[in-house]
């Protein structure tokens, strides 16, 4: 899994080299070490409409299945005024088109491969069968398709579907290899949440651009640490706005960055009422002042405008977020809209796994090796680089178990790292030895592992058989090995 210079020239030629300045004025330069972006912010920050990605139709249906086509594909695309961005795309889009079925009916997905790089796709947070999973060796190779077959058995929720190709998904999901994948639930049809219009996706990203105007892709020192921009997207539109009326809307919110965590909260200090994570409806809403969203991580909340004047303008900030990323988007209350509903007191019914019922508790580490050699800074998992023919563990099959997962003290180089079980959902247990927090007290396929921390998880093994993966997040970090196989028996 080593990086040869002809793999980085494929990576980074088209992307890094700078051109001619962009049509639109802005001047480029360097805002953070490493971050490529326009210095004329003012330019920029919510100049533009926020663009929600369209809805894939199935190219035919039957009693129990929807069938889709996706062709994976280069296109250019505008994320700042006069300025087009080559990216790699489902169905030539940044992001890909959002997938809705309902829970209980299949989908297929044929994916088609015509970009010039070998791919994967990675239902995250899917219960699948192996051969759909996405594991990182089952590549798709340009000009060959492949079906998914996912059978949404699980409760609703806000997945997404991305790249998972061996050692190139931190580069993929830059290019924009990357959307949503919404189950829809047919209890949450009594619950008068806000729907249609008003059920919203915002997906956060952060990009670096060349001169060119091209995305400037770099992977932190010694390629290794992670790739972070200045430039802060929402569903692909830089800083944008977004028209609301005063009434309640419902928000699924996706960190997909590459090594980017954020923690949301209105500009204006009121609460973001949470009522999801990424297993889907908490058992009651929670009001929290701000949420920490790490790589991978989503959560679903309501915001209610319907007390604010016409003309009022609320910024969702990232708190603690560096110069221009310390802001994500802005809204505008320009219409009233009378709502009816209320936010339910109950919205789902879920019992917490017992402890008792674990099998066995595993204890995983994360953490660093030095080797004497070019690129010597190596993720790991319990000491290992990743192997796709070695199992870390072999888990039985309808069994519970919980796992430790420690982030290993390494100095400077001690980072976060967000990790996500394939498979299954899981219930965290303890941070730190102390209660989980508020706004991750939901079912969970994604958990923020910081600098120095353990947490445990629990969660139960029963939905397929076969070989799966657990890793890190950030994804330079899973393309340097901080990646292990687990077998279901």
């Amino acid at each position: 899994m080593k990086s040869t210079r002809r793999e980085l020239l494929k990576v980074g030629g088209r992307t890094i080299l700078a051109a001619a300045i962009g049509r639109s004025g802005l001047e480029f330069g360097s805002e953070f070490e490493g971050e490529k972006g326009p210095k004329d912010l003012a330019k920029l920050k919510f100049s533009q409409p926020l663009r929600v990605p369209p809805i894939l139709s199935p190219v035919r249906s039957d009693a129990t299945t929807d069938y889709y086509e996706i062709t994976q594909k280069e296109a250019d695309v505008e994320f700042m005024p006069g300025i087009r961005t080559r990216i790699w795309g489902y169905e030539g889009m940044f992001p890909g088109p959002t997938i809705k079925t309902r829970r209980g009916r299949a989908a297929v997905v044929r994916q088609t491969n015509r970009l010039p790089g070998d791919t994967v796709v990675h239902l995250h947070g899917g219960v699948t069968e192996p051969a759909s999973d996405g594991f990182p060796t089952d590549m798709i190779m340009p000009g060959e398709s492949r079906s998914y077959v996912y059978p949404n058995q699980a409760r609703g929720a806000t997945l997404w579907y991305h790249d998972h190709a061996m050692d190139h998904t931190a580069h993929n999901l830059y290019m924009g290899l990357a959307g949503l994948y919404i189950i829809e639930d047919e209890s949450e049809a009594g619950l008068g949440l806000p729907s249609g219009e008003y059920d919203v996706p915002l997906i956060l990203q952060d990009r670096s651009f060349g001169q060119d105007g091209n995305f400037s892709y770099h992977a932190g020192r010694a390629g290794r640490i992670g790739a972070r921009g200045a430039v802060m997207l929402v569903n692909g539109v830089s800083w944008p706005r977004f028209e609301v009326a005063t009434r309640k809307y419902r928000f699924r919110i996706l960190n997909g960055s590459n090594a980017t965590a954020f923690e949301i909260a209105l500009g204006n200090g009121r609460p973001l009422t949470q009522i999801a994570t990424e297993g889907g409806l908490l058992t009651r809403p929670t009001e929290c002042p701000s949420i920490p969203l790490a790589m991978a991580e989503r959560t679903e909340v309501i915001v209610d405008f319907s007390g604010y004047p016409l003309g009022t303008q609320i910024v969702l900030n990232n708190v603690g977020g560096e110069g221009p990323k310390s802001e994500i988007m802005r809204f505008d209350v320009t219409r009233e809209e009378r709502d009816e509903n209320t936010i339910p007191e109950k919205l789902s019914d879920w019992e917490p796994l017992d402890p008792k019922l674990a099998v066995r508790t595993r204890e995983i580490e994360f953490g660093i090796s030095m080797e004497f050699n070019i690129h010597p800074l190596i993720w790991t998992i319990n000491g290992k680089k990743f192997n796709p023919n070695a199992s870390l563990a072999n888990v039985e099959y309808g069994q519970v178990e919980i796992w430790h997962l420690k982030n290993r003290k390494f100095g400077s180089l001690e980072k976060l790292h967000p990790v996500h079980v394939h498979l299954v959902n899981f219930q965290i247990l303890e941070r730190n030895g102390e209660p989980p927090k508020p706004w991750e007290r939901g079912w969970k396929d994604t958990v923020s592992l910081g600098k120095g921390e353990e947490v445990k998880i629990i969660m139960k093994f029963d939905g397929h058989r076969g070989r799966y993966l657990m890793h890190c997040h950030n994804l330079e970090h899973e393309d340097h090995n901080m990646m292990a196989r687990f077998d279901v028996v």
